[in-house]
């Protein structure tokens, strides 16, 4: 993958039951901060509309560089260990670069 090119994450992961509170309270620093960093492009964190206990992160940086950078800030460090304590599921990671350019 080309460090120019856009990177592009999706994640999933279904929550406990009686977590899912928990867990959006564990996020939302997360989620604030990330949009914060200067490579962090998008950074969408959802629920299922009809599956609640699951959620997504959706994420977007400007090259694989910023992404790392993310993986490391830390308040990821941080949450890691609340997010296993509410995870039932991992749904996947998935890493994507940008085929072409707008």
């Amino acid at each position: 993958m080309s460090n120019s090119q856009t990177t592009v994450v999706w994640a999933g992961l279904v929550i406990k039951n009686g977590f899912i509170e928990k867990f959006k309270e564990a996020v939302e620093p997360v989620v604030k901060a990330s949009r914060e960093e200067v490579g962090c492009l998008k950074y969408d964190f959802l629920q299922d509309v009809y599956n609640p206990n699951t959620f997504y992160f959706f994420e977007e940086y400007k090259d694989e560089t910023a992404f790392q950078e993310h993986r490391t800030m830390p308040y990821m460090l941080d949450f890691r260990p609340k997010r296993e304590a509410c995870v039932e599921k991992y749904l996947g990671v998935r890493v994507m670069s940008e085929t072409y350019s707008r």
